[in-house]
């Protein structure tokens, strides 16, 4: 028996059992096994249990030698405040349909006529002569062109030295694409 009441001795330390407590512990344990030999009496029937850690562990326990451990607290789940939410926003979407259907007003506003942007491409023409850079200018799918500085016609024979815009530009709200040339004799 003696290896029995050392592994109670190893388990006292382990559990932080103070060492008077724990010898006097044990010197109990050896005298109450001794006792029960000489009445003749098992020792499985004094221990109850033949492992001696958990003898060890529940006696110090019982004697308030060692804190019993602290179940782990269960994590409960909190379902109902999603359910209660997702409850309430289904009720919300209903509610909001039924507001839309019964107003009217969801197909009956005023429509809104949106205009396209228009995408126009106006090529560079500078360096050209007069009539062919009106010409040109005109098939790109500008709305307007004009001829800055010469009111009552121009010659073919002018070159055009500015243009304003040149390159992609965009129609916006319904303004006409118009562009600008202007126009000087040729160099010879």
């Amino acid at each position: 028996m003696s290896a029995f009441v050392e592994e109670c001795r190893q388990e006292w330390k382990r559990l932080g059992v103070p060492d008077l407590l724990a010898e006097e512990m044990a010197t109990e344990l050896e005298s109450d096994l001794a006792e029960a030999q000489a009445d003749g009496v098992s020792v499985t029937e004094i221990l109850g249990e033949s492992d001696p850690r958990r003898f060890a562990a529940n006696w110090a326990g019982e004697r308030g030698l060692v804190s019993e451990p602290v179940p782990p607290k269960r994590r409960r789940r909190r379902v109902w405040p999603w359910v209660v939410a997702f409850v309430l926003l289904c009720l919300f979407l209903i509610s909001f349909a039924f507001i839309g259907v019964g107003s009217g007003q969801l197909g009956s506003g005023p429509q809104v006529q949106v205009t396209p942007l228009r995408r126009v491409s106006v090529p560079n023409v500078i360096g050209m002569k007069a009539c062919k850079a009106v010409r040109t200018v005109a098939h790109s799918g500008v709305d307007d062109w004009r001829i800055l500085g010469h009111q009552h016609g121009y010659s073919c024979d002018l070159i055009v030295v500015g243009q304003a815009p040149v390159g992609r530009v965009i129609r916006h709200d319904g303004q006409p694409v118009i562009v600008a040339l202007r126009l000087r004799r040729a160099r010879r």
